[in-house]
């Protein structure tokens, strides 16, 4: 399955504003059979948990074909959760799966916005990925 095809087919699944991946995948990190893929999915400013429910039982089957990969990992950022970390995750990564374009850059507004007033916020951040992927701190300029 092509981008575009995967595009067409999350559209059709109502709530989803875009899709980013993030993590280990398309690392030197990542390891198959053995690691998982993770994806944030952005969803409409209306969608509840509830819906996020529906919405996984439809798109995990459509990520494993576009992959060919069974193991995916779903992460959902309702619309007005931008400061959280994964909002910032899925707005900084290198591939985004945009559905709803006009939204997707509303969130992307408001999640760069926050960013920007909340300094302490980036900082954190920034700590926590070094603490991730290295497991402590190997740049002290962010300190």
């Amino acid at each position: 399955m092509d981008r575009e095809v995967l595009i067409n087919r999350v559209k059709e699944i109502q709530g989803i504003v875009g899709v980013s991946q993030f993590g280990s995948y398309g690392t030197e990190y990542w390891i198959q059979d053995r690691s998982d893929i993770d994806l944030a999915v952005v969803t409409s400013p209306n969608s509840t948990y509830m819906d996020t429910l529906n919405i996984e039982d439809k798109l995990i089957p459509i990520f494993q074909d576009f992959y060919e990969y069974k193991d995916i990992h779903l992460t959902f950022i309702l619309f007005n959760d931008f400061h959280c970390k994964y909002a910032r995750m899925a707005v900084d990564s290198d591939n985004i799966f945009i559905i709803d374009e006009d939204r997707w850059f509303d969130f992307q507004h408001y999640v760069l916005k926050f960013a920007r007033n909340n300094i302490e916020f980036e900082k954190r951040l920034k700590i926590d990925e070094q603490y991730t992927y290295f497991g402590g701190i190997i740049d002290e300029s962010i300190l």
